[in-house]
């Protein structure tokens, strides 16, 4: 009997564990990121054709620095977009302070890389562009929504997560990163860091592509921002899973289409 009850309470337990591993959307402030290593899109620029997260902080950091900005993105993502030549500016004013930043594509498509490398080029980023293909990095960091950014400590544990991008996200991100490097917060925003934060509320101008559909435009408000929240408005948000069921339906549509010609 008793142990029949230990063999219930071990599955009790583990049934709650999974489920609880199953709700989670993000890293949580406080918590060790997971290791990895991806393809460079951009190697030219990198100088590497692979990058692991681990050479820029822990004990055997090749390149050990104070902060390091983990952005996921994806080429359908519109409020991505706007994000990167902020983050771009944020990497050449602090890069010598101590900042890393790595920008990851979940595009699954492999026609995606040159639009990606395009993107880059675009945004005048200087980091490595890394490519997510499979998305086994993105379900490590519980990526659900787009764009999501974590800054990671010398310590390899999350100061900030951030979801969706606007006025208040790149307020926030700044604010973040110069308490992670030792900038102090009165010092003044330089215009290439202040072009890149105005204009963005609700990120209300944006038109979302139409594969991603409702999805986009629901925001739960709650990207927690090292302790607090962020504004998060309409659009500013991508829903990836949402995007992934729409390019499921769409190739459901074509084989109906392909088995009534056959008929």
């Amino acid at each position: 009997m008793t142990r029949w009850m230990a063999v219930v309470t071990f599955a009790v337990v583990l049934l709650i564990v999974s489920t609880a591993a199953a709700d989670k959307d993000r890293y949580e402030v406080g918590e060790e990121v997971k290791n990895f290593t991806l393809k460079v899109v951009n190697s030219e620029v990198a100088g590497e054709p692979y990058v692991g997260i681990d050479r820029y902080y822990g004990p055997d950091a090749k390149e050990p620095k104070k902060a390091v900005l983990l952005s996921f993105f994806a080429t359908y993502c519109e409020p991505c977009k706007k994000e990167m030549p902020f983050l771009a500016a944020l990497y050449d004013l602090y890069r010598d302070k101590g900042l890393m930043v790595l920008s990851i594509s979940i595009d699954k498509e492999p026609e995606k890389v040159e639009e990606v490398a395009t993107l880059a080029k675009d945004s005048n980023a200087k980091f490595p562009i890394l490519s997510d293909r499979f998305n086994i990095v993105a379900k490590r960091y519980f990526i659900s929504k787009l764009p999501c950014v974590y800054l990671i400590d010398a310590a390899g544990k999350v100061a900030m997560v951030n979801v969706g991008y606007n006025d208040d996200a790149s307020r926030i991100m700044l604010e973040s990163i110069r308490k992670a490097i030792g900038v102090p917060l009165a010092d003044p925003v330089p215009e290439s860091l202040a072009r890149h934060m105005h204009g963005n509320v609700g990120d209300s101008a944006v038109e979302v592509p139409g594969e991603v559909g409702a999805g986009a435009a629901a925001t739960d408000g709650s990207g927690a921002v090292g302790g607090g929240k962020s504004g998060e408005g309409d659009a500013a948000i991508v829903d990836v899973e949402d995007s992934k069921a729409s390019k499921g339906k769409k190739k459901s549509k074509k084989k109906r289409r392909g088995r009534n010609k056959n008929m």
